[in-house]
């Protein structure tokens, strides 16, 4: 029986030529969380033995991986445009082994300087796999199922990030986790490296595109560029900006579960991993919504939509604070449990509003990545991606600065989260503007 379109869009994760590209980027997004949390967490209960200490190597860690973005995206944008994606796809994986290997030998060292090696060369492998996977979609999917291609991956990319996040924090504490966790990250890039040999070979790709090898010179050429390809330009800075939202969100969700809310770490747990979840299920739902196009006014809605629950979050833990602190004795000492914090009206409402925002979240940047590719020429998408790399990196990096310096000046987390909230409205107004400016259509 031949499969007619609608049911090859039904089964976009059996579609031959989707899915090894598909669990290529699912392995690899597990793999990095795997390693990175459990790192994370020997550091923590390991290997240091003072808060100071601690917070200064975790600070490293996280640097030391989004490094990579900065010094190896444009150059890795260039080399996607310049061979093969299939054949670059399978070197990067095979690489990703080599570098397991060092990252399992560091695991059983304990050896500071090699975790690290391994996280910076960690970082490197997803810099250069960042721009083939986004620009060789529209390769193997054609427009009316990109959209949905497109959610899968970022809905599948949260899931992964969770999970790896959470069976790496677990399972290197575990008697003889060491060795579970390093045998384990080999174990996946072997198997991702097994899914890469099954991807389709490429025909997209310029001979005659010469490389700059100059590292600045190249970032700045490959910006500028971008700049030419005005609503491609516009849907990396509206999914940079998502990945701002994000990485406060994420960042800083156990500090407002503990000292807000009162809660203990499986609640902090249960934020994350809503969050997560609300991401992947906005990511599935869109494909289902919005089918084909994204206009402008979808995104407008969606990122307003975000305000309104992130206000509804900082009201919904204002309104407890005097009830919880003077009314059950709850302190920082006695924080509260999952059983007792779903029960207290109306904090339990934030988890309700978060989950909200990160649907919306998801229902947002998925059509953005759909229009960053279609809207790009085949010759130059991998760069345009490459710089959607750059830029998100840097938000993430500024969001963090930010945040800092909100500390700084004694301003609450929901203080914080309620100038995040108005400056979310400010964002969608300027693009909104500049959108109608501009000479392409935004869909």
């Amino acid at each position: 029986m031949i499969d007619t379109p609608k049911k090859k869009q039904r089964c976009l994760l059996l579609n031959r030529s989707f899915y090894p590209l598909f669990w290529v980027q699912f392995l690899g997004a597990f793999n990095d969380n795997l390693y990175k949390n459990a790192m994370v967490m020997l550091i923590t209960f390991k290997l240091t033995n003072s808060a100071v200490d601690t917070g200064l190597l975790i600070t490293l860690a996280a640097g030391l991986f989004i490094l990579p973005f900065f010094i190896f995206s444009a150059f890795a944008g260039q080399i996607a445009d310049r061979y093969p994606k299939s054949v670059l796809i399978k070197k990067i994986k095979l690489a990703e082994i080599l570098i397991m290997l060092i990252g399992g030998l560091a695991l059983l060292s304990q050896n500071l300087w090699l975790l690290f090696i391994t996280l910076f060369l960690m970082g490197t492998q997803s810099a250069f796999f960042g721009p083939i996977k986004y620009s060789i979609l529209p390769e193997i999917l054609d427009e009316k199922r990109l959209i949905k291609g497109n959610g899968l991956f970022s809905g599948s990319t949260f899931i992964a990030i969770l999970i790896g996040t959470i069976l790496g924090g677990l399972g290197v504490l575990l008697d003889g986790g060491l060795w579970i966790m390093a045998s384990l990250v080999i174990l996946v890039s072997v198997i991702g490296y097994l899914f890469s040999l099954l991807i389709a070979e490429s025909k997209q790709f310029d001979k005659q595109l010469v490389i700059n090898w100059n590292r600045f010179s190249s970032t700045y050429q490959v910006v500028k560029e971008s700049h030419t390809h005005k609503t491609a330009f516009f849907s990396v800075l509206a999914i940079s900006w998502f990945w701002f939202i994000g990485a406060v969100m994420l960042s800083q969700i156990p500090a407002l579960v503990k000292y807000d809310l009162y809660a203990n770490d499986k609640v902090v747990m249960l934020f994350l991993t809503l969050f997560s979840v609300g991401i992947a299920i906005g990511s599935g739902l869109v494909g289902k919504l919005m089918p084909v196009h994204a206009t402008i006014k979808w995104h407008w809605g969606m990122i307003l939509g975000m305000s309104a629950m992130l206000l509804l979050t900082v009201w919904s833990i204002f309104a407890i604070h005097s009830g919880v602190v003077h009314e059950q004795n709850v302190s920082h000492e006695t924080l509260l449990t999952i059983a007792q914090f779903i029960t207290l009206w109306p904090a339990n409402l934030s988890l309700v509003f978060l989950f909200i925002l990160a649907v919306l979240g998801g229902m947002y940047i998925v059509p953005l990545y759909t229009i960053l590719q279609t809207h790009t020429p085949i010759a130059v998408r991998a760069r345009i991606v490459a710089v959607n790399n750059i830029v998100n990196a840097l938000l993430m990096v500024v969001s963090a600065i930010l945040i800092m310096l909100g500390f700084a000046f004694s301003l609450s987390l929901l203080e914080m989260f309620s100038i995040l909230a108005f400056l979310n409205v400010f964002v969608a107004i300027v693009l909104y503007r500049n959108r109608l400016k501009a000479s392409e259509p935004w869909s």
